[in-house]
């Protein structure tokens, strides 16, 4: 997958740019806030629709003005795909989602036309904070994997919301219906979540071995959920909820189902959050990175984009040098302020970002 075009209009810093980077990695140069960052969050807006670093898509638009656009053009294997996004200062106002010249009526059809993956400081917090921020993970990776799961996670959350206005209310009649619901819609859910987290726990163990350089230091990620081990996975939810009922209607919302999921990620056998350091939870999180990158090269039979913001200058040399060989033949765009945080690759294409304007 290559980028062959990214414009972007009234998008944050940027009131008009349209850059076409090469194959292989584009290193963006600039100082902390000339906008090399607010690139590679068009290129993930594109991708899935929302932003890696906000939940306010108003907070994308340029101060003073009333809407803002991204467009992404790629060519993939099979073909040259489009997809868009404009944005609303006006809450009232739903973003729109375009796809291949065409309005789409749903956010899921936005879904595997390009795919990516992005590398942050702010990945520690897939070790260190709680349970949302791996969840987070997962649903936005598997959303790219399959589109199915994107529906299938709306679709949970749909009637997971009804079943909490339904517990807030305080009548406890109609649970009963709204139950089954809840537990057909939480089986694709966990279904696939278990599966992924089954192969993202192979790769990434390989991946924190290499760039960790230490054999000795077992690496795992494990799907932590009150269903991962149900063969009958809608049978075992309704019992949990049927089993929950008085507790979910003293505290108003429910407290059973794949909403309460984990990732349990230890070294060698140990909780990372309570024994490992700093240095070994930033390489656990650029290892589940690279393993969800392998996870979505195996399934489309093509690198998807990768997006490294500012990740070479946490790293000391050597696990910098080991990244970056495992970057391969992928399309990247890297930010960094200083050129010499990439010595041991060269880069086919570095662009000078200052305050919004981008020069070669």
């Amino acid at each position: 997958m290559r980028i062959t075009g990214l414009r972007l209009h009234n998008f944050r810093c940027y009131d008009q740019v349209m850059i076409t980077p090469p194959q292989g990695v584009t290193m963006l140069v600039g100082e902390n806030g000339a906008g090399k960052t607010n690139l590679l969050e068009a290129v993930h807006l594109c991708c899935l629709g929302r932003s890696h670093r906000t939940s306010f898509d108003k907070e994308m638009i340029m101060n003073g003005q009333e809407t803002a656009a991204v467009q992404l053009t790629v060519e993939r294997n099979d073909g040259r795909h489009e997809v868009g996004v404009r944005l609303f200062e006006n809450a009232r106002k739903k973003k729109v989602i375009y796809v291949n010249g065409k309005t789409a009526s749903k956010m899921g059809e936005l879904m595997g036309h390009a795919t990516c993956v992005i590398f942050s400081p702010e990945d520690l917090a897939l070790v260190k904070e709680g349970p949302q921020a791996r969840r987070r993970f997962l649903d936005m990776l598997l959303s790219q994997h399959q589109r199915s799961y994107f529906y299938a996670l709306q679709t949970y959350m749909g009637v997971l919301k009804q079943r909490n206005a339904l517990l807030k209310s305080g009548d406890a009649r109609q649970l009963p219906a709204w139950d089954e619901q809840l537990a057909l819609a939480a089986a694709p859910v966990v279904r696939l979540r278990r599966e992924a987290c089954a192969r993202l726990n192979e790769w990434a163990a390989r991946h924190y071995a290499y760039i960790g350089g230490r054999e000795e230091e077992t690496f795992s990620l494990q799907y932590d959920s009150a269903l991962s081990e149900a063969e009958d996975v809608a049978e075992r939810m309704l019992q949990g909820l049927n089993a929950g009922r008085q507790e979910d209607l003293r505290r108003q919302y429910t407290t059973f189902g794949p909403h309460r999921d984990d990732v349990a990620l230890t070294l060698c056998a140990m909780p990372m959050k309570a024994f490992a350091s700093q240095g070994q939870m930033r390489t656990a999180a650029l290892s589940m990175k690279l393993a969800a990158f392998d996870l979505l090269e195996t399934a489309q039979r093509e690198a998807p984009l990768l997006l490294l913001d500012d990740v070479l200058s946490e790293l000391d040399p050597e696990r910098r040098r080991r990244l970056i060989s495992r970057i391969g033949n992928a399309q990247a765009l890297l930010t960094c302020t200083d050129a010499g945080d990439f010595i041991g690759a060269k880069p086919a294409c570095v662009l000078h970002v200052e305050k919004g304007k981008i020069k070669e």
